[in-house]
């Protein structure tokens, strides 16, 4: 320590500290922020040790550890203000969600109010849509083909079937009876492999009942089920020689009132039942295509054992098997649709 801070250290020497609680000390730097703003044309000032004022008169408080000294009352405010160092996608979808959050990119000049972004580059996909149709068109195709007007009767628009094959590109190409896969059975793999998941809301369920029959009654209530589990239920196709999963995995359109099926919260998060409310409009779409009812189509079942967050040996060995199932089905199809020889 330099000679200049002799000074602090014998304030302290031998002298008891009064300390507060940390951080209740530090100060904020909203200087970046307030610069962002004002390019944003939302100039602002500085009106209390936690608020900021919009010159149309709103308050926007921001989270500080410093809280007010004494009980004064607060002005009331109409914003939270958000600036943090580094801005994450959850933030940003809480802002586009939420009209009363101001978000403050200072690094990369970006700026949310009332629920949309006001200044800087949209970086992120405004619709996530046009990736899952491509998708549910690449499942649609990877086995059977199919013609344009196929494709627009399984669900989908045409608009739509257009965009999917142009996102496609050299993976398909158009023949006198339809889309193919270029490559026979080169969609399998991309459409399991690459899928990038459902998306939505996860949440997990246990219940006394025989994993059988909780499959049995979230069929009942709607539900497509997934995954290693479709096999071994009555009526199914044997997709998988495995035995039954510790856990099942079942696709919902809707809510559903789990406690009336018999089901309740598991806090485990190892045994039990994965309910999954998708943000991919199209698992229906293509498993009703499929001819499912009660079933995710066979390459998101491939899909769900692939992403499966303790996938053990079973899982994989039953991954292989759905996929050389879609492999040969994709390889017989095709000689049947163009009369090859076996």
């Amino acid at each position: 320590m330099g000679p200049a801070l002799e000074w602090v250290t014998a304030a302290y020497a031998g002298r008891p500290q009064i300390t507060m609680p940390y951080g209740l000390g530090d100060t904020t730097d909203l200087t970046g922020a307030l610069a962002v703003l004002k390019l944003a044309g939302l100039p602002a000032v500085v009106e209390s040790q936690d608020t900021i004022r919009l010159a149309d008169g709103r308050r926007a408080r921001f989270p500080t550890l410093t809280q007010r000294p004494r009980a004064e009352a607060e002005a009331a405010v109409e914003l939270l203000l958000l600036a943090p160092r580094t801005v994450t996608t959850t933030q940003i979808a809480l802002a586009e969600q939420t009209e009363t959050v101001l978000l403050v990119d200072v690094n990369r000049r970006r700026v949310w109010v009332d629920g949309k972004q006001v200044l800087g580059v949209l970086e992120r996909w405004k619709d996530a849509a046009p990736i899952y149709v491509t998708f549910a068109v690449a499942r649609i195709l990877a086995v059977n083909g199919a013609t344009f007007d196929k494709m627009v009767r399984a669900g989908l628009t045409a608009g739509q079937v257009d965009d999917a094959l142009a996102r496609l590109g050299k993976r398909v190409h158009r023949t006198d009876i339809g889309w193919e896969s270029r490559k026979v059975g080169g969609l399998v793999d991309f459409a399991i492999a690459c899928y990038p998941g459902p998306g939505g809301v996860r949440t997990q369920w246990t219940s006394d009942l025989p994993l059988p029959e909780q499959a049995e009654r979230l069929i009942s209530a709607g539900c497509r089920i997934s995954g290693r589990a479709i096999s071994e239920l009555p009526g199914y196709p044997l997709i998988t020689k495995r035995d039954m999963p510790y856990r099942l995995v079942a696709f919902t359109e809707h809510e559903l009132d789990m406690a009336t099926l018999g089901f309740e919260p598991d806090t485990v998060g190892y045994s039990g039942t994965e309910l999954i409310l998708p943000a991919d409009p199209t698992i229906s779409l293509t498993a009703t295509h499929a001819g499912y009812s009660d079933r995710t189509d066979d390459i998101i079942t491939a899909n769900t054992l692939l992403r499966a967050d303790m996938r053990n040996d079973d899982d994989t060995k039953a991954l292989e098997e759905v996929r050389s199932q879609l492999w040969f089905l994709a390889d017989t199809g095709y000689d049947l649709r163009w009369n090859l020889p076996n």
